[in-house]
């Protein structure tokens, strides 16, 4: 098993440029698995940007709905591969939340959230299985979305408490934690 190393921290906060020179610095055999969907203009531009950062020789696998949950999937893409760059554990936790519309039914009134919650929770414990056993380094980016306020809307309370639990599983199956404010990383684990 590799070293596992959890980078966390606000939007715009300097963690995905960290991880990936932290990922260069490690090996050259690196592979992306980039999480993001294109939802609009804005979030093709970011996707773009994170494109160009990336050395060309690093193998990018993009997650959509097909593979998802397919960790067979990931452990073939992964041949090969020294380091495993996870970006980001947000972008993840919102493709698993994207197929439930959350935002188009109310979430309490049809018992949604007990069944979204032990989704997510069995997905991010298969998850952490598999990078566990990885013969790589890994290094994973999340946000952290549940120092602010409380949002005014149900699914934005429902992301903000799932992503609370997101990060704490990670966080307890990493070696390393780093938080990340305004550029400067700290090391808390």
């Amino acid at each position: 098993m590799g070293k596992i190393i959890f980078l966390l921290g606000g939007a715009r906060s300097g963690k995905s440029a960290y991880a990936e020179e932290l990922a260069a610095s490690r090996s050259s055999a690196v592979c992306y698995l980039a999480t993001a969907k294109i939802t609009d203009a804005e979030m093709q531009k970011r996707i773009k940007q994170h494109q160009h950062r990336r050395p060309r020789s690093w193998k990018t696998v993009e997650i959509d709905q097909e593979n998802l949950d397919r960790a067979q999937f990931w452990a073939q893409e992964m041949s090969g591969c020294q380091v495993l760059l996870v970006d980001c554990m947000t972008n993840l936790l919102y493709r698993l939340l994207e197929k439930y519309e959350v935002d188009k039914e109310p979430v309490i009134a049809n018992n949604l959230e007990s069944r979204i919650e032990k989704e997510v929770t069995s997905f991010f414990k298969k998850f952490g299985h598999f990078i566990c056993g990885l013969d790589a380094d890994v290094i994973m980016v999340s946000n952290e979305v549940g120092m602010g306020l409380v949002p005014p809307y149900p699914l934005g309370r429902l992301f903000r408490d799932l992503m609370g639990m997101v990060n704490k599983e990670m966080a307890a199956i990493a070696h390393e934690v780093y938080f990340f404010t305004a550029g400067i990383r700290q090391r808390v684990k």
